[in-house]
C-alpha cells in the first residue's frame, strides 16, 4: 500500500468554523499502517540523531526565510518553520513563534482533505501551496502560510510550512485593522491553493496576490522568501528520507509526535492534581476604551490538562477576536517555552489538553467575524494560561520553571506610504512588540527587551534597514525606564523608541494596534508588581528635525526625557494604545515603549545595592527608588545610606498594617464596586460566572 492509499484510509476532519471541527483539525491523526509498523525501527541514539536532523532543517528553513524576507516581520523572524507527518501532524518545527508553526498543520490537512484525491489539483513533487485564512490555516489574515509536500520516489512522506506575519494585508486600514467589522473587510483570504508546480511559482498568481495589497512588490518578495524556505527543507528532507528509506522515514517521523504525548504524559503525572486559575484584561476594543475579560482555568488530572475559557467576554463587533483553533495554538508557547520546554516541539505535547471554550466568546468567534488583531485577546491568554501554569508548578517538585510572567502588552506601529525613494512601502515598527521584558524569576531580574510574549525567538528592528526603506528614522532606542514590574526581582524592562518622520514625498499612514493602556497585562507574583501600561503617544508639527541639525540641542535619550521636558515644540498627542492611521510629515514624532514583564516578590527585599544599580543604569527613576523600593542614597555618588534605607523600609511596614483589613471585608467591598457602564460595552454580563 501507497502512503497515499494509506492516508485515504484515514478520516481526515472536515473543515468547518464549528469550535468541534475546529479542534478536530489539530488532534494527532490516528497512525497509518505504515506509519505503525516503522515506527521502532530505529534504535534511542537513532532517534535522538533523527530528531535533531529535523530540528537543525527547520532551523535552517527559519533562518533562509528571515535572510531573503524583505519586511520587518520575516526579519525579525516573527516566523515559523514546521516539519509534518504525511497526514500533517506536527513533528518539528524552528519558531520565532511557536504556535506558527503549529497552526501550519491546518493548511495541510485542508488540502488533504479536499484536494488529496481531485484530479484538477493533485498534490505531486514541487507543489507550492499558499493560504491566508485563519479558517484554514493562519493566526489572523496577516499570518501568511507557504507550504509543500515532500515526495521521494513517488512516496509523499512529509510536508513542510513556511509562515510569518506580513506587514500589509489589504484590510480595511492599512497594516491591522481594529475597526474592521467583518471577515470581507479583515485583508486578504485565500484558502488552501497550489500557486506553483515543479518548484516554480506561477507569476500570474504571485502578482495578483501582490495586487491585492497596497504594497505588492514587498508582498511578493516575501511570498518568494516563505517558498524558498520550504524549498531548502525538502531538499533536505528528501534526501535524509533517501538515507534512511521513505518506510523508516515515515515511521520516525510519526514516532516524534508520538513520543512527544509519551513525554508529556509522564511529565504532567510529576504535577499535584488541581485547579489554577487566572483573569487577565484587555482594555482597548477597536475604537473603543471597553474591557474585555479573558479568563482561564486550567486543571490538571491525572496524565491530562483541562484547559476551560468560561468566564471570557463575548465576541466583539471589532477585529480583537479569534477563531476557536486560535487558542490551542496559543497554549504551544507557555507549555512549549516553559513547563515543557524540555520536551521537544510537536502537536504529541498539545494532545493531553482539552480546550473548553463557550460559544460565541472573543475566543472563539463566528466564521464572519474579523480576525485581524486575534493577537490581542490571544495574547492576553497566553498570559492568564503562564499565570495558571506557575500556580501549578509552583504546587509541585517543578518550581524551577516558575517565572512571572512576560509583557503581553503588544502596542506594534506600522508605517505604509511613499517613501524617500518614490517607491510604495510598508512596514511594522517591531520593536516595542517584539522587545517587551521577561517575567522575574525566583533569584534574578527578568530580561530586559526579551522578546514578545508569543515567541521569545525574535528580534527587534534594525534601524538602518528601516531608515533605507521608510522616510522616518530613530531618534533613541533604549531599555525603558521603569518599564516593568517593581519586586524583589523586577521584571524585564520593554524597549523605548521614537521615531520622526523624515524626507516624505507625500502623507506617510501610521498607526498603532495594542492594548495596556489603563490595564497592565503582566502580573506579578508573590507581592511583585505587575508590568508597567503603555499608552500611545505621538508629537504632531515638531521642530525637532530642525532642532537636530542645530547640533546645539541637548537630544532626548527616552520618551520620558522627551515628554516630561517638553525638548521640542509641537502639539503632544497621548492617546491609547490603537490610535487610527494619521497622515503624518516631516518631523512628526511618534513614541512607542515595550511593556516589561511581572516582579517576583516583595519590593521591600530587595537589595539596596540592586536598586542604585539600576539607577545608575537609567533602568528605574529617583522615584522609583525612594517611593517604591524605599532607599536613601547619596544623589551624587549614588552609595546607599543603610541605616536610613532600613528605617524608611521599617517604617512602610507598619503603613502597610495600618491600611491592612480582614479578607472578608475586604471581599465585601470589592463586591460592591463595578466599573462605569461605557467600560462593559464589550465585557458581557458583570461580574459574571467563571470556570
Amino acid at each position: 500500500m501507497s502512503i497515499q492509499e494509506d492516508i485515504q484510509a484515514v478520516t481526515m476532519p472536515e473543515f468547518n468554523a464549528n469550535i468541534e471541527d475546529l479542534f478536530a483539525r489539530m488532534n494527532p491523526e490516528p497512525q497509518t499502517s505504515m506509519e505503525e509498523q516503522y515506527a521502532d525501527e530505529m534504535s534511542d541514539i537513532e532517534f535522538s540523531i533523527f530528531r535533531h536532523k529535523l530540528a537543525t532543517i527547520a532551523t535552517e528553513g527559519k533562518e533562509v526565510m528571515a535572510k531573503l524576507g524583505v519586511s520587518s516581520a520575516l526579519r525579525s523572524e516573527d516566523s515559523g518553520t514546521g516539519i509534518y507527518t504525511a497526514c500533517g501532524d506536527m513533528s518539528s518545527a524552528a519558531a520565532g513563534v511557536y504556535y506558527h508553526a503549529l497552526s501550519g498543520q491546518l493548511p495541510v490537512k485542508y488540502t488533504l482533505s479536499k484536494w488529496g484525491n481531485d484530479p484538477s489539483v493533485r498534490i505531486e513533487d514541487g507543489d507550492i501551496f499558499f493560504s491566508t485564512d485563519p479558517i484554514y490555516g493562519a493566526t489572523h489574515t496577516p499570518d501568511q502560510i507557504a507550504f509543500m509536500p515532500v515526495i521521494v520516489d513517488g512516496v509523499l512522506v512529509s510536508w513542510v510550512s513556511a509562515v510569518a506575519h506580513q506587514a500589509e494585508v489589504g484590510a480595511m486600514e492599512p497594516g491591522l485593522s481594529a475597526l474592521a467589522s467583518n471577515a470581507w473587510s479583515d485583508g486578504v483570504r485565500l484558502l488552501p491553493q497550489k500557486i506553483g508546480t515543479n518548484f516554480e511559482l506561477r507569476e500570474d498568481l504571485v502578482q495578483s496576490i501582490g495586487n491585492m495589497t497596497r504594497v505588492p512588490d514587498e508582498q511578493i518578495l516575501d511570498i518568494k522568501a516563505r517558498v524558498a524556505a520550504c524549498t531548502r527543507m525538502v531538499r533536505r528532507l528528501k534526501d535524509l528520507a533517501e538515507d534512511l528509506s521513505s518506510e523508516i522515514f515515515i515511521g520516525a517521523i510519526r514516532k516524534c509526535v508520538d513520543d512527544g504525548r509519551v513525554q508529556v504524559r509522564r511529565r504532567l503525572m510529576e504535577f499535584n492534581d488541581g485547579t489554577y486559575r487566572s483573569t487577565v484584561f484587555i482594555d482597548g476594543v477597536g475604537g473603543d476604551m471597553g474591557l474585555q475579560r479573558i479568563h482561564c482555568a486550567i486543571t490538571k488530572k491525572g496524565d491530562k490538562l483541562t484547559v476551560n475559557l468560561e468566564g471570557t467576554s463575548p465576541q466583539n463587533p471589532f477585529s480583537f477576536n479569534a477563531y476557536a483553533a486560535m487558542p490551542v495554538t496559543t497554549l504551544a508557547n507557555p507549555f512549549f517555552s516553559y513547563l515543557l520546554s524540555d520536551v521537544p516541539p510537536s502537536v504529541g505535547l498539545l494532545d493531553q489538553i482539552e480546550m473548553e471554550i463557550p460559544d460565541g466568546t472573543c475566543l472563539s468567534a463566528s466564521a464572519d467575524a474579523a480576525v485581524s488583531c486575534s493577537l490581542w485577546p490571544t495574547f492576553l491568554l497566553q498570559a492568564a494560561a503562564h499565570c495558571a501554569t506557575m500556580k501549578m508548578a509552583f504546587d509541585s517538585d517543578h518550581r524551577d520553571k516558575l517565572s512571572a510572567t512576560q509583557s503581553a502588552n503588544a502596542v506594534g506601529g506600522y508605517g505604509v506610504g511613499v517613501n524617500q525613494h518614490g517607491l510604495l512601502a510598508a512596514d511594522l515598527y517591531v520593536d516595542p512588540v517584539n522587545g517587551s521584558g521577561g517575567g522575574a524569576r525566583p533569584d534574578a531580574d527578568g530580561v530586559d527587551v526579551f522578546a514578545g510574549i508569543w515567541g521569545n525567538y525574535m528580534d527587534t528592528n534594525d534601524a538602518e534597514q528601516l531608515e533605507i526603506r521608510g522616510p522616518y528614522y530613530k531618534v533613541y532606542s533604549r531599555i525603558a525606564r521603569d518599564g516593568h514590574g517593581f519586586g524583589k526581582f523586577r521584571g524585564g524592562s520593554g524597549q523605548d523608541t521614537a521615531y520622526v518622520a523624515h524626507k516624505v514625498p507625500d502623507a506617510l499612514s501610521h498607526g498603532t494596534m495594542g492594548f495596556g493602556t489603563k490595564f497592565p497585562t503582566a502580573p506579578g507574583i508573590f507581592g511583585g508588581y505587575a508590568g508597567n501600561t503603555t499608552p500611545g503617544a505621538y508629537i504632531l508639527g515638531s521642530n525637532l528635525v530642525d532642532l537636530m541639525r542645530s547640533g546645539e540641542w541637548d537630544a532626548p535619550t527616552s520618551t520620558g526625557d522627551l515628554v516630561e521636558n517638553q525638548l521640542c515644540e509641537g502639539e503632544y498627542n497621548f492617546d491609547y494604545a490603537t490610535y487610527p492611521p494619521l497622515n503624518v510629515t516631516d518631523g512628526d514624532v511618534w513614541m512607542m515603549v515595550g511593556a516589561g514583564g511581572g516582579g517576583w516578590g516583595d519590593v521591600l527585599e530587595r537589595s539596596p545595592q540592586m536598586v542604585v544599580e539600576d539607577l545608575r543604569a537609567g533602568v528605574i527613576s529617583d522615584f522609583t527608588a525612594k517611593e517604591i523600593y524605599k532607599v536613601a542614597y547619596d544623589p551624587e555618588s549614588l552609595m546607599v545610606e543603610a541605616d536610613e534605607t532600613e528605617k524608611l523600609r521599617d517604617e512602610a511596614r507598619e503603613e502597610r498594617k495600618q491600611i491592612a483589613k480582614p479578607y472578608s471585608e475586604f471581599i465585601q467591598e470589592w463586591e460592591q464596586q463595578s466599573p462605569p457602564e461605557h467600560a462593559l460595552k464589550y465585557f458581557g454580563e458583570f461580574p459574571g460566572t467563571v470556570a
